[in-house]
């Protein structure tokens, strides 16, 4: 049959795609597909379970486009054909566990399904991030003369916590609020000195054009972000992926935001382990600052209350 030709056509005997869920390496391509791809990929990640049970000829009618079509969007994905695709949509959608919340919900429904999702993102953070720019990032860190953390909107909280929890390790990282006065930090790095930029989308104007400021003064350049083909992961030197699917009640991409919070927090622990000595005279300093402030509850130790 027609579907039999091409749902294993496009590629080698053996995928070498990434290990990578397809929903959420779809979901990171979909700002650089072309009109006709993404028609594609916006189907499938519309329904997942339905492109499992369909053939290729099936899919194309559906969405309007050709069976070469959809097997260039296999390709996008570093995979062999359709078959091999719903292979790994069909591996994905049974482990699924979670809807968008509906306007019949209750509060009690509401509150499993987001916790759900922001589960999910973080575990599909697992997938999109790529362990060796992990380390060159965290070593980046650690040897960095200064750090500035970059972002604006709901990511600008997550570059705040990040610029808090890097100082708190005894480097010296800072976050401006400002989006002017992050451009004008950003502008006077040097070589040495690092810029990590934090966006969901990675097309935040301000925060590239921090970013670019950063590269003009021969800083490195990190970004994270959901996306990526985005223009800020086309812009960094490194890039790390992190971040899942979005409900359509999830203002402001708020469960990729706790999945970079996530990445935020092991970059942390990462640089605490790489300069163990530093790390703990910092924190012993630091708690030492901060215990004057606080009441002395019986409930727990000066440590484990430690922010």
């Amino acid at each position: 049959m027609e579907s039999d030709t091409w749902e294993g056509i496009g590629g080698p005997e053996e995928s070498e795609g990434p290990e990578i869920l397809p929903t959420i390496h779809l979901r990171s391509l979909l700002p650089s597909l072309t009109p006709k791809l993404a028609v594609v990929a916006e189907e499938i990640l519309a329904d997942p379970a339905l492109v499992v049970r369909q053939s290729v000829s099936e899919l194309a009618q559906r969405t309007g486009t050709s069976m070469s079509t959809i097997v260039r969007l296999c390709q996008e994905l570093g995979l062999r054909g359709f078959q091999d695709l719903k292979l790994r949509l069909a591996a994905e959608v049974s482990t699924m566990g979670f809807a968008d919340p509906s306007e019949s919900d209750d509060r009690e429904s509401i509150l499993s399904k987001v916790l759900s999702s922001t589960v999910d993102s973080i575990s599909h953070t697992q997938h999109t991030l790529d362990n060796a720019t992990f380390n060159q990032v965290s070593e980046l860190l650690v040897n960095a003369r200064s750090i500035i953390f970059l972002g604006a909107g709901a990511s600008a909280a997550v570059a705040f916590d990040a610029a808090f929890r890097f100082r708190t390790l005894g480097h010296r990282a800072e976050f401006h609020n400002d989006s002017h006065m992050q451009l004008t930090a950003a502008r006077f790095l040097r070589p040495g000195d690092v810029a990590l930029a934090i966006s969901h989308s990675g097309s935040t104007r301000e925060t590239l054009t921090a970013l670019e400021a950063a590269t003009s003064g021969g800083a490195h350049t990190v970004a994270i972000t959901t996306f990526a083909r985005s223009p800020l992961a086309e812009l960094a030197d490194l890039v790390l992926l992190a971040g899942g699917t979005e409900s359509e009640f999830r203002i402001a991409a708020v469960s990729s935001r706790l999945a970079h919070l996530a990445v935020v927090d092991a970059l942390f622990v990462a640089a605490a382990r790489l300069r163990p000595e530093r790390a703990r005279a910092a924190q012993e300093l630091w708690s030492d600052m901060i215990a004057e402030h606080r009441l002395s509850p019986p409930w727990a130790t000066r440590r484990e209350l430690a922010d």
